[in-house]
């Protein structure tokens, strides 16, 4: 399974060096440019995983916005993730509306960590991540979660701010959920 965790943290940190060449609109388009870079890791090395988007776990059928499966259907990552776009792209790639994208609380950044922590708490996955990429440091003013932590970025292309994600790694240990 460590495998799986580590495929997933590799897209991560591709993700990191690659973002300044990549446009991102919404959260999907995220989940798109993971979701493809970990499918073809595992193409180019012969891993027995599948990779889904809006992904059931188990066992109350709440879904992750992307997991990774082994070949028997066992859920053995679970990934939430929410993107707030640089506010200095509001009506130059992004309409004025559309801002802020996301909530903190009570059905945002905070419920997804919620969410993680649960995950691995019913037994449903052994390792699940939360992560909120903050393109303009909009929301980096708050206090992070318990068990989540503020990540500098650096300096988008996209916008004069630095891009921030708020990273939440839990994983089962011997007495249960713990973050990482």
């Amino acid at each position: 399974m460590t495998a799986a965790w580590r495929l997933f943290e590799n897209a991560i940190a591709w993700l990191r060096q690659e973002y300044g060449n990549l446009r991102f609109f919404a959260e999907r388009d995220i989940v798109f440019n993971l979701q493809t870079h970990i499918l073809q890791a595992v193409t180019e090395q012969a891993l027995p995983y599948k990779v889904f988007n809006d992904h059931p776990i188990p066992p109350r059928k709440r879904r992750a916005d992307l997991a990774i499966l082994d070949l028997k259907d066992g859920v053995l990552v679970a990934v939430e993730l929410k993107y707030e776009p640089a506010h200095s792209r509001s009506g130059v790639d992004i309409l004025p509306s559309k801002f802020p994208v996301i909530c903190w609380e009570p059905d945002g950044v905070v419920e997804d960590i919620r969410r993680v922590q649960e995950f691995v708490r019913e037994g449903a996955v052994r390792v699940a991540y939360s992560v909120f990429v903050d393109e303009g440091g909009y929301c980096r003013h708050r206090q992070p979660p318990h068990g989540s932590e503020w990540i500098d970025w650096g300096i988008s292309a996209f916008s004069p701010h630095n891009v921030w994600i708020l990273w939440c790694k839990v994983e089962a240990g011997p007495e249960g959920a713990t973050n990482a």
